[in-house]
């Protein structure tokens, strides 16, 4: 019997463990993406401690090439996309990748152009990794982020 209560005990922890980090930047989303990329939630960073249950502002959708290059567009709730030039003053992104048990961030710039955001991310020194977003705009800080890319 101690034996099957080890393996129940075992069973559950493990699996709490597949749910750790999943949606822990906002409420998760459904929508898809306009360009075959990956759609996440834009919160308020003050709002950032709450996870789930933090308001979404805008949407955002990351498409990647091979080459490293990201875009980052950003829409309203209804997947329209925003006015980028109304508002956002700059967009910094962050690739976040687990070594040796410790989270290692490195920063990089992406631009305005057209109706994306555009900048080359370092390369991930291992799989998985996820990369966050700090959109500056008029008055306040957002925050987007893709986990568990590859």
């Amino acid at each position: 019997m101690k034996f099957g209560h080890f393996i129940f005990g075992l069973v559950m922890s493990v699996s709490s463990l597949a749910y750790a980090h999943d949606e822990g930047h906002g409420p998760k989303l459904s929508d898809a993406g306009k360009y075959g990329g990956l759609v996440s939630p834009v919160i308020d960073m003050k709002e950032a401690a709450k996870g789930a249950h933090a308001t979404v502002v805008y949407k955002a959708e990351l498409v990647r090439t091979a080459d490293g290059k990201v875009r980052l567009y950003l829409y309203d709730q209804q997947m329209t996309p925003i006015e980028t030039k109304s508002g956002v003053t700059s967009v910094k992104g962050f690739l976040e990748v687990k070594v040796k048990g410790k989270y290692k961030q490195e920063p990089f710039s992406l631009a305005l152009e057209g109706k994306s955001f555009v900048g080359l991310a370092p390369k991930s020194p291992s799989k998985p990794f996820n990369i966050d977003f700090h959109i500056k705009e008029a008055g306040r800080e957002l925050l987007t982020a893709f986990d568990n890319l590859d």
